[in-house]
């Protein structure tokens, strides 16, 4: 069996950054540069304790433009992450077990992932059905900060009644995501990429839909994950806390020391906690 773990790492240029929240963004570029070494070497360490491993971090700017291309005013941002997830489907071709994690990830265990979890494919995920039809009941005129778990749950609701694919009401972290090379296949990620990419304007200009639904409509990978699971009828097993556990702004350093995780998900990008 052969097992794999990767990573993507860019420097973005400040012009080429998304223009929603600015100055978040430039934070979180300067801190990713800052500790980009530190965070690619724990990866690559753990990925030598465990043994039988393999790592990789991705960082080909001319592989990157290159798979840009099918994609038209879309920020860099969104287009990395949609890479993260062509690489998945490309490595499942050489690996049998693959382990993908954002650089914000920080691990902090020798125990082995891969003999640990057992089944197909594991993503962070969590059911918000509930929240979802409590904004589109009330607050659907309401504007979205286009990276919020809304507003990719109703990029997703929109990608499904367009194009009658089930709904899935999960939002999803691709944070951290483990998975088999058969699970990977069942994605059909390369295909349905291709083809949202290319008819992704009719979404935009679906009659059927309402206009607060097409107005907040963004291309997103964990939308668009959430699309293709359901599409494609694969059962994603929920990552327990202890193998994803996120870090947001509202954390404190107290729960990352008490927390006794094994990854840590750094969303607000606090690395001095660990480094």
């Amino acid at each position: 069996m052969t097992n794999l773990i990767y990573t993507v790492h860019f420097d973005i240029d400040e012009k080429e950054l998304d223009i929603d929240d600015v100055e978040k963004n430039l934070y979180t570029k300067r801190q990713l540069e800052k500790y980009k070494k530190d965070l690619s070497f724990n990866k690559f360490r753990y990925s030598m304790e465990i043994d039988d491993c393999d790592f990789i971090c991705f960082d080909d700017k001319e592989d990157l433009k290159e798979f840009a291309k099918k994609f038209t005013n879309v920020p860099l941002y969104t287009i990395i992450n949609f890479y993260k997830l062509h690489l998945l489907d490309k490595l499942s071709d050489e690996y049998d077990n693959i382990l993908y994690l954002d650089q914000d990830v920080y691990i902090d265990t020798a125990v082995n992932i891969f003999k640990e979890l057992d089944r197909k494919i594991y993503v962070w995920h969590k059911d918000v059905k509930e929240q979802l039809i409590e904004y589109i009941n009330f607050y659907k005129e309401r504007q979205l900060y286009s990276r919020s778990y809304l507003n990719k749950c109703v990029s997703s609701l929109a990608t499904s009644y367009t194009f009658d694919w089930p709904i899935n009401y999960n939002k999803y972290n691709t944070g951290v995501i483990l998975a088999n090379k058969d699970a990977i296949k069942q994605l059909k990620i390369t295909e349905n990429l291709n083809f949202l990419v290319a008819n992704e304007s009719e979404i935009k200009y679906n009659k059927d839909l309402p206009e607060s639904f097409k107005s907040k409509f963004k291309l997103n990978n964990e939308a668009f994950f959430a699309n293709i699971v359901s599409k494609e009828r694969v059962d994603v097993t929920d990552l327990e806390d202890k193998w994803h556990h996120i870090l947001n702004y509202e954390n404190k350093k107290e729960d990352f020391k008490n927390s006794n995780s094994f990854f840590y998900h750094f969303i607000n990008k606090q690395f001095s906690w660990c480094f």
